[in-house]
């Protein structure tokens, strides 16, 4: 796994231990589909953001580059996204994992830890 800086790197090394690890699973998938994931965003404030980051319980992969290329295929998105939410699902019906673009940014891999973890099903 990637940083994109040394800032966002010491940033992810203090968050809570199972988003860290549901980031390690993101790294091996990403992997068996041929990308090296880059981590874009743990704690940065953003303008109209919900504070899941600020609070420590989100982290971004970039997918999109300026260039319009992407880093993963839609059906590398699809089968990253359906493991990650089968193994982390919530109770709440929120997704652990989604791929979306804030506010018209680049698109990218969103990660979120719920608040509490007897959000998640047990299987």
């Amino acid at each position: 796994m990637r940083f994109k800086s040394p800032e966002t790197q010491k940033e992810f090394y203090e968050l809570p231990t199972l988003l860290q690890v549901i980031c390690s699973e993101f790294e091996l998938l990403s992997w068996a589909e041929g990308v090296d994931p880059v981590v874009t965003r743990v704690r940065e404030a953003v303008v109209g953001s919900s504070g899941v980051h600020e609070a420590g319980r989100a982290v971004d992969f970039r997918d999109e580059h300026p260039t319009g290329k992407f880093a993963y295929s839609d059906e590398a998105k699809a089968r990253i996204a359906r493991a990650l939410n089968r193994k982390y699902h919530r109770k709440d019906g929120k997704p652990t994992l989604l791929w979306h673009s804030f506010k018209g940014g680049p698109m990218h891999a969103h990660v979120q830890l719920a608040k509490d973890v007897s959000t998640y099903e047990t299987t």
